[in-house]
C-alpha cells in the first residue's frame, strides 16, 4: 500500500542519530541501509550537521545550496517534543556545525562551518541554515525546477544509521522510488533498504543531461531495516523543493550585516541615512551589496530607497563606510575603503566613492588605489574636510606595528581633488606608546575654525580599584597636518570603552562639534536591554565630562544598534540616528527600525521610531 503523507510515518526527530545511541563506531565501512558508502569526493555538497552537546546531541544530513547555506530539515532543531515545522527564526537554540565535502568523516578534507542562523519554512519540514563563513571551493547543489514524477527514481544519500552501525564515518546513497507527490510532500521507497535516523534532511537527487539536481529532503521513514528497528516497511517522505526555487533564491540574497553613514545627500538642508548592506553570495558565489538611502522629510524619514546594488562582484565584508561631500557640490556622498587582497608588493587597498546625483547614487567609482603596501586590516576610517578647502577628504588611524617603546599608530589623509583622492599622506605619527586597537575614530570641527579634527576614543585597560578609563584625544588639523593627540578629556570614574559607540555632532548648536556615545549598561536579570546616551560638549578646547542626555527605560539594545550623527530636523542642531536591529521575520529576514535622539540643545529626545521593516 503506497505511504500517504496524510499517515505522516514517524516524525522527523525521530531521523536524527542522537549522541546516546552513537557512541558504537565502525573500523571500515559499511553498507548502509540506504543504500552503498560512496566513492571519496562523490556527492561533495552533502553535509553532516551536528546539533548540541551531551544528552542532546544529535546528527543530521544537508545539502550546500549556496556558498553560505546548507539546506536541511527544520525538525533537526525542533525542540524535544515540539513539532517539526514551523520553528523559530534566528539563531540555533544548540550549537551547530556542517561538515561540508567530508565524505569520509574520519579524514580531513572538506570544511566545518559554524551555524549560525536559522531561516525556516513555515508550510513544510525545511530550513535553511546559515554557515558562519562561506564555503567557496565546493560547488553547491542545483534546485529542480521539475516536480518528481510517480515511478521515477531518485538517489537517496545521508550520514545516518546503517543496517548494523549506529554512526557511520562514511557517506552513503542509495535509489528509491517515486509514489506519490502531494502539495508539499513526495512518498517514495525502496525494497530491501530505507531512509534511516541521522539521514534527515539529507539530499534526494536526480541527473539531468549530466547534472545531479536537488529535488527534495529526507523528513520521515519507518526505517525498516535500521539497527535498532522491527520495522518491516520500507516508505519514507521526502520535503519538496521543486515549487519554492524562489523562496530558495530569496534567502540567499537576505540583507544581513549593514554598516551606516550620514550626509545630505539631496542637498535640501537635512541630513539623511545611508546603510550599506551585505546580500551574501549570488547562485554563481559572487559576493553581492545593496545601498539604501533613509531620506529625511524634517519630522522623520521616508522608506528607504534601494539607490544601489550588484548582482556580483563587491564584497560587503571587505569594505568600510564613510560619507562626506567629496567632490564639493554640496551634495555629500558616500565612499568605501576597500580590501582588494595582496600583491607581490603588499596588500591592496582602494577607496571608491557613490557619488550623489542629488536622487540617488552613481555606481562606485575607484577613485584611489594602491600597488601594494596599505593594508586594510589595521585600517580604521573617518571623513571630513581637513584642510577647510570645501571638499571633504578621507582618513585613516593606521596601525603601524611596534616598536621599542610599543604600539605605533599614524594617520594618513587622503585628500579630495574634486575628482578623485589623492595618494595618502602621513600626517601625523608617534615613535610608540599609541595603540591602534585601543582607539575609535571619527570627525568634526572641534574647535570652530573651519577645519575639521579627528578625535580618539582611547581604552586605558583599568585602574588599581578596577574602574574602567577611557580618555578622549583630539588631533587637531593646521590645514596640512595634524598636531599630536591631546587628552582633551579623560574619565574620573568607570567608564568602559568596550560599552561605547562613538559618533560626532554639533548637538548644541553652537557651531563646534561635540561627541555622542551610546553606552551599553548591561540586561537586567528579566532580560531588558539597558542602554543610554552620553554626550562630551567642546568648549573649543577640550571636552566637558560625558552628560547623560538620554537614558532607556524600556528596553533598548545596544548591541543592536549602530549610531551616527546628523541634522536631521535642520534645526541647527545634530540629533542621532540609530538603525537598530529589531528581530527576523518568519521566514528569515532582517527587520530594521529606524530611530532618531532629537536634540534639545542640552539635551536629547527619547529615540522616535521612523520606520521599521525589511528592505527589499
Amino acid at each position: 500500500m503506497p505511504l500517504r503523507t496524510t499517515r505522516r510515518v514517524r516524525a522527523i526527530s525521530l531521523l536524527a542519530a542522537t549522541a546516546a545511541i552513537g557512541s558504537a563506531t565502525l573500523t571500515s565501512p559499511a553498507q548502509a541501509v540506504i543504500g552503498d558508502a560512496v566513492a571519496d569526493n562523490t556527492y561533495a555538497f552533502t553535509a553532516k550537521i551536528q546539533i548540541g552537546d551531551g544528552d542532546t546531541s544529535r546528527a543530521c544530513t544537508g545539502s550546500l545550496v549556496d556558498a553560505q547555506y546548507v539546506l536541511t530539515a527544520s525538525s533537526c532543531f525542533a525542540a524535544a517534543g515540539q513539532p517539526a515545522f514551523p520553528i523559530a527564526a534566528g539563531a540555533p537554540a544548540e550549537k551547530a556545525t556542517a561538515t561540508i565535502g567530508r565524505t569520509d568523516l574520519t579524514g580531513t578534507a572538506g570544511k566545518v562551518v559554524e551555524i549560525t542562523e536559522l531561516v525556516p519554512r513555515a508550510d513544510r519540514d525545511l530550513v535553511m541554515a546559515k554557515l558562519a563563513t562561506p564555503v567557496t571551493d565546493i560547488t553547491p547543489v542545483l534546485l529542480a525546477a521539475a516536480p518528481p514524477a510517480a515511478g521515477e527514481t531518485l538517489q537517496a544519500v545521508g550520514y545516518g544509521r546503517t543496517a548494523d552501525t549506529w554512526v557511520p564515518d562514511r557517506l552513503h546513497a542509495g535509489a528509491f522510488t517515486v509514489e506519490q507527490t502531494d502539495a508539499t510532500t513526495v512518498s517514495v521507497t525502496r525494497d530491501g533498504g530505507s531512509i534511516c535516523k541521522g539521514d534527515a534532511g539529507g539530499p534526494a537527487l536526480r541527473e539531468t543531461n549530466g547534472k545531479i539536481e536537488l529535488v527534495a529532503v529526507h523528513s520521515a521513514s519507518w526505517q525498516a531495516g535500521c539497527l535498532g528497528s522491527d520495522e518491516t516497511r520500507n516508505g519514507a517522505v521526502e520535503t519538496r523543493l521543486d515549487d519554492i526555487v524562489t523562496w530558495v533564491q530569496q534567502v540567499r540574497a537576505l540583507p544581513d550585516e549593514s554598516q551606516v553613514a550620514s550626509g545630505d545627500f539631496n542637498e535640501d538642508g537635512k541630513e539623511d541615512i545611508a546603510a550599506f548592506y551585505d546580500n551574501g553570495t549570488s547562485p554563481e558565489g559572487k559576493n553581492r551589496a545593496s545601498l539604501f538611502a533613509f531620506y529625511s522629510t524634517g519630522t522623520g524619514f521616508a522608506a528607504p530607497k534601494n539607490v544601489w546594488n550588484t548582482p556580483g562582484g563587491f564584497t560587503w565584508s571587505k569594505s568600510k563606510l564613510t560619507a562626506g561631500d567629496f567632490d564639493g557640490d554640496g551634495k555629500d556622498d558616500v565612499a568605501v575603503f576597500y580590501d582588494n587582497g595582496s600583491s607581490d608588493t603588499g596588500r591592496i587597498s582602494s577607496l571608491y566613492t557613490f557619488t550623489s546625483n542629488g536622487t540617488g547614487f552613481k555606481a562606485p567609482r575607484k577613485t584611489w588605489t594602491t600597488t601594494g603596501g596599505f593594508n586594510w586590516d589595521v585600517s580604521k576610517v573617518t571623513a571630513g574636510d581637513y584642510n577647510g578647502d570645501g571638499k571633504d577628504d578621507v582618513a585613516v588611524f593606521y596601525d603601524n606595528g611596534s616598536s621599542d617603546t610599543g604600539r605605533i599608530s599614524s594617520l594618513y589623509t587622503f585628500t579630495s581633488n574634486g575628482t578623485d583622492f589623492n595618494n595618502p599622506r602621513k600626517t601625523w605619527t608617534t615613535p610608540g606608546g599609541f595603540t591602534w586597537s585601543a582607539g575609535q575614530v571619527t570627525s568634526g570641527d572641534y574647535n570652530k575654525d573651519g577645519k575639521d579634527d579627528i578625535a580618539v576614543l582611547y581604552n586605558g585597560g583599568k585602574s588599581a580599584d578596577g574602574k574602567f578609563i577611557s580618555s578622549l584625544y583630539t588631533f587637531t588639523s593646521d590645514g596640512t597636518n595634524f598636531t599630536g593627540p591631546r587628552k582633551t578629556w579623560t574619565s574620573s570614574g568607570s567608564f568602559n570603552w568596550n560599552a561605547s559607540k562613538l559618533t560626532s555632532g554639533d548637538y548644541s548648536g553652537d557651531g563646534r562639534a561635540d561627541i555622542g556615545i551610546l553606552y551599553n549598561r548591561g540586561t537586567t536579570t528579566e532580560g531588558v536591554h539597558q542602554s543610554a546616551l552620553f554626550t562630551l560638549t567642546s568648549d573649543g578646547t577640550d571636552f566637558a565630562a560625558p552628560h547623560e542626555a538620554w537614558t532607556s527605560t524600556g528596553s533598548f539594545s545596544w548591541a543592536a544598534s549602530q549610531v551616527v550623527s546628523g541634522d536631521f530636523n535642520n534645526d541647527g542642531k545634530d540629533d542621532i540616528g540609530d538603525l537598530y536591529r529589531s528581530g527576523t521575520t518568519a521566514d528569515g529576514r532582517r527587520i530594521d527600525s529606524l530611530f532618531s535622539f532629537t536634540s534639545t540643545g542640552t539635551d536629547l529626545k527619547a529615540p522616535i521610531k521612523h520606520w521599521t521593516g525589511s528592505v527589499v
